[in-house]
């Protein structure tokens, strides 16, 4: 197979490449984006209607594209993975491994799920034996026969199905070969940060914003003439854009990416040396040092992939928004199931004279077989006899073997619940006497507390302080404590203020609210018995000043 389609259906837009499959340096022949039929797609179901199938159908005759393989590019809340290790089998051995021991990472009815992996880099242990670190997959099999709906409907053939984190992955894999590199794919309603070191991804989170908000925020304002999506896209690809109004519809997109990094570099401990921007919101002039401003970290767009000479395929157009269709072409994740086994091949029906010829053949072929059937079902009768009698005689030898088995599964299950139960008698508030002692230390001597609440996820403060800067600088105390993961400040006043020339009060103060989320707060999924991968969020950790100004 020399050429393939990489496609990815997102909220608004249809993307499509047609390009090599599975070679060293793909080249990219067409490439075409066109806008989803409203409707067709929710968080990566599709719902496959005459409009779905007419947009891709136009598209691929408009450009004359007669292309019929498909590799699809997903993305979806509704994709579960995890990540483990494995012990360094031979990479054909991988598939099998992981299939003996799925229900070990996906606590769910496997029945209703697709698997898939990605080998996303090689560990060595403290004895220095190897491994390797894979990522599991899991897509919902309703997910996946809307896909295939669609292929056939447009009379194509699936080849494969894919996931956009890993599609992503692989086209990086190639450019971010040495240090901790970090690319942020801006989609539409979504955006994808990936985290590598020396090529093996070491973090890969979804944030649920993209530029749609920004894009929906300038098809209200009237100086840019209430414009269409189509041409609110074309002027943030033009030229710069970023009033008050369209950076604050970014504001949720930047603290999500934040919140990420902060995360990151809280655990892993390592300085990211290079960041990338790309996707949809590569293109948009602004937004990468719009977001550099915040995280206080250089951001370029991406504008070549090593190994893959994009640039020179794209020439003047931008791939970065067709960057998951390119990965989709190198190393799909499969998620083909049973499908891969129903390998369809055409059927030629001979004449009527070749049928004759074919039933006499037939039946001559059957006696013939018949006879040595017989034959064989004699010579082995005997040895059957044998190898029951030898497997019975061992049945006996590991009875006591089988003994054994039973009463380690039953211990085995009897402490997976006792730890089962001891992990929920612990929470998260436990440890609220130490928060609040080390607010006596860390915060500022003008701090008044109005009121406290706290819960079983954090904790909410109505606070006063002498100024901004004592406000800020409280903000930046609480990202200190080892247990906190994120920090928000709402409602703020200034009763400081100057109108007309005059303070407002003698005295005056900053008052606000602090909601501070522990680790592990909200996202963290209960271990029954044994708990799956956490998401993991954290606060916001650049321009504190800033924000509160």
């Amino acid at each position: 197979m020399s050429k393939i389609l990489g496609i990815e259906i997102g909220s608004s837009k249809i993307r499509i490449c047609e390009e090599d499959y599975k070679t060293k340096n793909p080249r990219v022949y067409h490439s075409i984006s066109v806008q989803t039929p409203q409707g067709t797609v929710n968080d990566g179901i599709l719902n496959v209607n005459e409009e779905l199938v007419s947009a891709v159908r136009t598209a691929l005759q408009e450009n004359r594209i007669k292309t019929k393989q498909i590799v699809f590019s997903m993305t979806s809340t509704k994709i579960a993975n995890r990540e483990i290790t494995i012990p360094f089998v031979k990479e054909n051995k991988v598939k099998d491994l992981i299939k003996a021991n799925v229900s070990d990472y996906f606590p769910v009815d496997l029945e209703q799920y697709e698997i898939g992996h990605s080998i996303v880099g090689t560990l060595e242990n403290e004895n220095g034996a190897k491994q390797y670190k894979v990522i599991v997959y899991a897509v919902p099999k309703l997910m996946a026969a809307g896909y295939f709906q669609l292929a056939q409907a447009l009379g194509c053939n699936v080849v494969a199905l894919d996931y956009s984190g890993n599609s992503i992955f692989q086209v990086l894999r190639r450019h971010c070969d040495t240090g901790v590199q970090m690319v942020v794919k801006v989609d539409e309603g979504s955006t994808i940060i990936t985290i590598l070191q020396n090529q093996t991804v070491v973090l890969q989170r979804t944030v649920a914003y993209g530029v749609d908000d920004a894009v929906f925020a300038m098809m209200e304002m009237d100086e840019f003439q209430k414009p269409g999506y189509e041409e609110a896209v074309h002027i943030f690809k033009d030229r710069e854009c970023m009033n008050d109004e369209i950076m604050q519809s970014l504001s949720y997109l930047i603290n999500g990416i934040a919140r990420v990094v902060d995360y990151f570099t809280r655990n892993n401990g390592a300085a990211i040396e290079k960041a990338y921007l790309s996707g949809l919101g590569g293109d948009f002039k602004g937004l990468a040092e719009l977001i550099s401003n915040t995280l206080e970290l250089p951001l370029v767009p991406l504008r070549e992939v090593k190994g893959l000479q994009l640039e020179k395929f794209f020439k003047d157009k931008s791939f970065g928004e067709f960057l998951t269709c390119i990965g989709a072409s190198l190393a799909p994740l499969g998620f083909m199931g049973e499908k891969e086994k129903d390998k369809k091949s055409m059927q030629l029906l001979p004449d009527e004279k070749d049928r004759m010829k074919v039933a006499v053949l037939f039946m001559v072929a059957s006696f013939i077989g018949a006879a040595v059937l017989t034959a064989v079902s004699f010579i082995s009768l005997k040895s059957a006899r044998d190898e029951n009698v030898r497997l019975n005689n061992r049945m006996t030898e590991l009875a006591e073997a089988e003994t054994i088995y039973k009463e380690y599964l039953q211990q085995k299950y009897t402490f997976e619940k006792l730890a089962f139960f001891e992990s929920n008698t612990v929470t998260l508030n436990n440890d609220l006497v130490s928060f609040i002692e080390e607010m006596q230390e860390k915060m500022p001597t003008s701090l008044n507390v109005q009121a406290f609440n706290a819960d079983l996820n954090g904790v909410s403060l109505s606070v006063t302080v002498a100024d901004k800067k004592e406000a800020a600088k409280l903000v930046q105390q609480f990202r200190t404590f080892e247990s906190v993961a994120g920090v928000e400040v709402t409602g703020m006043t200034d009763s400081g203020a100057v109108m007309d020339g005059e303070v407002q009060e003698e005295e005056p103060k900053v008052s606000f609210t602090v909601q501070v989320l522990y680790k592990g707060g909200l996202s963290d999924p209960t271990p029954v018995p044994e708990p799956p991968a956490q998401t993991d969020s954290a606060g916001d950790t650049a321009a504190d000043e800033e924000i509160i100004e």
